[in-house]
């Protein structure tokens, strides 16, 4: 059963490597992104990844809200695929709001 299901998802990967957008949702598919959904709204974007078995391994969720769609730049960041630092920048982000850019640049830049 496991190789069965393996094999389906390897067709519909070579199937799907572009994008489709559905108003303001668009589907990333098996490309950089492995299969992301993320929307824009008028002041950023909610970005969300399910966990994906892709390339011979599995790549888990994580969920952010971006104001330019990437998660170094989110202001809320969850799950085990978002890497530390970026959720680290999200709790300053959230704490310090618009004073947290100069907070970043100073913990993290050399």
């Amino acid at each position: 059963m496991k190789k069965k299901l393996l094999k389906i998802l390897s067709r519909v990967q070579k199937k799907f490597r572009g994008h489709v957008q559905i108003g303001k949702l668009t589907i990333y598919g098996f490309n950089a992104m492995h299969l992301t959904f993320q929307y824009s709204s008028g002041i950023g974007y909610i970005c969300f990844h399910p966990p994906m078995y892709q390339n011979g391994c599995w790549w888990p969720w994580y969920f952010y809200i971006s104001p330019n769609g990437t998660p170094w730049a989110a202001t809320y960041a969850i799950g085990p695929g978002v890497d530390c630092e970026d959720k680290m920048k999200a709790k300053i982000r959230e704490f310090w709001g618009e004073d947290a850019e100069s907070i970043i640049r100073r913990m993290f830049m050399p």
